[in-house]
């Protein structure tokens, strides 16, 4: 990771169907931080995030990634993680994690090597996700309830990385149901109601 993020929103509105989701909502990302997006089930949380990672446009406002002082494109500086961890099935977990150049020392994962990646549990799944955002080594990274069925271990590790990113001069956008809790991180709350 190279270069100092900064993330824009400028009067985002995110309407889907006949629903408006958010809007008016402007802020800015642009020191080490980790913003713990919060709502119930259906409010916008995965819209917003998708729009911040570059997925979705939002229906008006502005959404600008910078490094460095110098604009770029979403897919340059930002690692989004999914709700539902993603691997390729029929894949070992080396084989699937190759792919990515991902680390499986980092996530523990490597008695897990030879395991078919459908076979894992959602813990482990999550482990190897997250492998490859730490490989794809952008900093923005944008997780969807990454803590969802996750023992408190996992909690713990999940925890673990996102000090480790935001430490390093990174940026997390987190949606959660739980409460994120990173011990020396910076943290920012946005309730969507």
């Amino acid at each position: 990771m190279t270069g100092h993020p900064k993330l824009e929103l400028i009067d985002i509105e995110i309407v889907r169907g006949h629903r408006t989701l958010v809007s008016g909502l402007s802020l800015i990302l642009d020191t080490p931080q980790l913003l713990w997006v919060e709502g119930g089930n259906g409010i916008g949380k995965t819209s917003l995030l998708r729009t911040c990672a570059g997925l979705s446009r939002p229906s008006s406002g502005q959404v600008i990634w910078s490094m460095s002082r110098t604009s770029c494109k979403a897919p340059d500086c930002v690692s989004f993680l999914p709700a539902s961890p993603y691997a390729k099935s029929g894949l070992t977990v080396k084989e699937d994690a190759a792919l990515w150049g991902a680390d499986l020392t980092a996530v523990d994962m490597l008695e897990h090597t030879q395991t078919r990646t459908e076979r894992l549990s959602t813990g482990q799944s999550k482990r190897l996700s997250l492998s490859k955002l730490m490989a794809d080594d952008k900093p923005i990274w944008i997780l969807d309830e990454p803590l969802a069925g996750l023992d408190e271990a996992g909690r713990s590790f999940v925890a673990e990385c996102l000090a480790k990113h935001v430490s390093n001069d990174g940026i997390a956008i987190v949606a959660s149901h739980a409460p994120i809790s990173v011990e020396h991180v910076a943290t920012r709350r946005l309730s969507l109601t």
